[in-house]
């Protein structure tokens, strides 16, 4: 047996040609040149899509305007307020007025106050006020709102008006002025009762005989009296006739007697002994329009 330590083999060098390896190395390095080409190309297209992007959003001045709520409901003759918004767009500021178009015949709008002044990024309230005529026509009307300082207009903001017809009540009753025989004629002074807190424009008034109650004695003798023994001729007066609240009879009102309802009693050749007593009952109506 050979004790001798083993001696290690010999190394041999493996000699790589110099243009391999310069090839090697270029291609380990290309691909870290293009990926940070690539990179750098993405960033610069990001950069500019952000400025677009800001230059796209950038907004004007100018004013907003809004109107709450968008619809009120009205009778003929009265009024109704809204509120109107203004905000300042774009760092406007100034002062500011409001107009109104496309109301309905009779119908006018103010605001209060007539003007705001705008502080750039800020709001202002006015109420605006629609009043309506007696003779505002009874529909749905739509409108808009807008607000202008100078050359400065904003959005209109629409609006819709409801106007109804005014339906009131008033009374009227009557007092014959005195008995009725054949061939007289008694004059009927009418009260009218407003018990609106407003005046009333009346402008019609009739008298009717609902009814004619004889005497019993007439009754039981069969002796006849009906509406054809007597005659009625209505108010003559001047419509409309005013009637300021409470109640008003057409003497109080200075109305002359002569333009009152009257109740003539025919004289006529049939025997009329069943009218002596008979109670008339009248009926009163008339139509009229709230002021």
């Amino acid at each position: 047996m050979d004790h001798r330590p083993e001696r290690p083999a010999p190394m041999h060098r493996v000699r790589i040609p110099l243009p391999a390896l310069l090839l090697a190395l270029v291609v380990a390095v290309v691909p870290v040149a293009a990926l940070a080409a690539s990179g750098n190309q993405a960033a610069g297209t990001q950069t500019a899509g952000t400025q677009t992007s800001t230059s796209q959003g950038k907004v004007s001045k100018g004013i907003s305007v809004t109107l709450s709520p968008s619809s009120r409901t009205v009778d003929q003759g009265q009024s109704a307020s809204f509120t109107v918004a203004a905000t300042s767009v774009g760092g406007f500021a100034g002062p500011v007025t409001f107009a109104v178009t496309g109301l309905p015949a009779g119908a006018a709008a103010s605001a209060s106050p007539s003007s705001v002044s705008l502080a750039a990024g800020s709001t202002a309230q006015v109420t605006l006020t629609v009043s309506t005529a007696t003779t505002t026509p009874v529909a749905k009307t739509d409108f808009t709102v807008k607000a202008m300082s100078g050359t400065t207009v904003s959005n209109t903001a629409p609006g819709q008006l409801q106007v109804l017809e005014v339906k009131r009540t008033f009374g009227v009753t009557g007092t014959v002025l005195g008995p009725l025989a054949p061939g007289t004629t008694q004059p009927v002074d009418l009260k009218i009762n407003n018990s609106n807190v407003r005046a009333i424009d009346v402008s019609n008034l009739s008298v009717s005989i609902s009814q004619v109650v004889r005497t019993p004695a007439a009754v039981a003798a069969n002796m006849p009296c009906t509406t054809a023994d007597y005659k009625l001729t209505q108010y003559s007066g001047t419509y409309p006739l005013t009637v300021e609240p409470g109640s008003r009879s057409l003497s109080g009102m200075g109305v002359s007697q002569a333009k009152w309802p009257r109740i003539t009693m025919l004289d006529t050749a049939q025997l009329q002994d069943g009218c002596k007593g008979a109670t008339l009952r009248l009926t009163y109506s008339g139509t009229g329009q709230a002021n």
